[in-house]
């Protein structure tokens, strides 16, 4: 069967060493050789988040992490702001609205970051507040929210309040530093900085947010306190998926060998690359801060964004389109995965293709030539 190219920012390519990982025997959860996986996959999990331990695996999306996250460390009716500049800072939104929080909505523009001096009156308007919900990485826009700077300004006006970040997107792609931000969770999954198929959700809390939460009641499925006794004994409270932790072992060994930091430079260099490519096509970036993981890209005008996806898709590649209020005018092209400079090229030879087959008069190698150039200047 016929299968296109992954160049969206999730579900991605996977490395073959990773494949061959989940192509092996299945193997009982209660053995002592998953407990030798599972106890390894975790503590290179945490040498990839930057925190001394504890990053639990739950078999779930990233969604249901931070789920987890939010109802293991924040009393039920409690006060949070969350930071609503995506489809994914809209989800922690009415995630917190479903289960009852009073949640003070922090509304941006889609593209836009998050400027501190807005956060700060906000935030002095609302010092009662007992969590700050943002993402980091904020995937349908394409922006890289500056989680340095937020925390920074939320640990001064509010310092009690919990700060709780989503990182899908940027674990394993942005420069995240949880310690040194003062972060209270990180919450991310494995299909996409972390090279793994869709299916397993990390979650490492700090000793604040775990203290807090001794508080607290907690969830059956998503207790994250039942988890962390049980995962520090090499096995999970319920089923896991085996499979998928054998190939988070291997992507793991894959991005530690590199180094955390070169891949977070080579992602950006790649991102940089399609985009600044891109824009010589009259692509303009859709986000005021560009995050390493998606190239968020406006259609020149006079095309429609969901035509330019179509044209990908025949020609063997996979990418992202915009959602909601961003579909008519947004794509979206990524190589967060198993991916390297040729394929970096190859997005944009594609995207020139496309946009002369859609009327736009372009030079053939025009986009690629910029390409190139941006390559041997990095």
């Amino acid at each position: 069967m016929y299968k296109p190219r992954l160049m969206a920012p999730g579900p991605v390519e996977v490395p073959p060493q990773v494949l061959e990982a989940l192509a092996r025997p299945i193997i009982h959860h209660r053995t002592e050789v998953f407990k030798e996986i599972f106890l390894r996959a975790r503590a290179k999990l945490a040498k990839l988040t930057l925190v001394p331990d504890d990053v639990l695996i739950l078999t779930s999306s990233g969604t249901a992490g931070f789920e987890a996250a939010l109802l293991a460390t924040v009393p039920r009716g409690g006060k949070v702001l969350g930071i609503n500049a995506g489809k994914f800072g809209e989800r922690w939104v009415k995630l917190a609205e479903r289960y009852g929080y009073e949640v003070v909505s922090m509304e941006l523009e889609w593209g836009k970051a998050v400027d501190p001096d807005e956060l700060i009156n906000l935030l002095s308007q609302h010092p009662d507040i007992a969590a700050l919900l943002t993402t980091h990485s904020e995937t349908s826009t394409g922006v890289l929210h500056d989680v340095e700077q937020i925390a920074k300004v939320a640990r001064e006006l509010v310092p009690e309040a919990l700060i709780l970040v989503d990182c899908v997107t940027s674990l394993g792609a942005a420069e995240l530093r949880p310690l040194e931000w003062g972060l209270d969770a990180v919450v991310s999954g494995s299909q996409k900085g972390v090279m793994t198929p869709p299916g397993l959700a990390f979650v490492w809390l700090s000793e604040r947010a775990w203290a807090k939460s001794d508080k607290l009641n907690p969830t059956f499925y998503l207790d994250l306190h039942q988890e962390l006794r049980q995962q520090r004994q090499g096995q999970t409270t319920y089923t896991p998926a085996v499979s998928l932790v054998a190939g988070l072992d291997a992507a793991l060994d894959l991005l530690l060998e590199e180094g955390i930091e070169n891949v977070w430079a080579r992602r950006d260099r790649l991102n940089r690359t399609i985009i600044t490519a891109a824009e010589s096509l009259a692509c303009a970036p859709y986000a005021e801060r560009a995050s390493p993981a998606v190239a968020a890209l406006r259609a020149p005008e006079g095309l429609k964004a969901p035509a330019i996806v179509r044209g990908f898709g025949k020609r063997g590649m996979r990418i992202a389109g915009g959602q909601d209020r961003a579909k008519p005018v947004l794509f979206r092209p990524s190589v967060l995965g198993y991916a390297d400079a040729y394929d970096a090229l190859t997005i944009v030879a594609v995207l020139e293709d496309v946009l002369r087959e859609l009327g736009q008069n372009i030079p053939y190698g025009q986009a690629v030539a910029v390409a190139m150039q941006v390559l041997a200047e990095t």
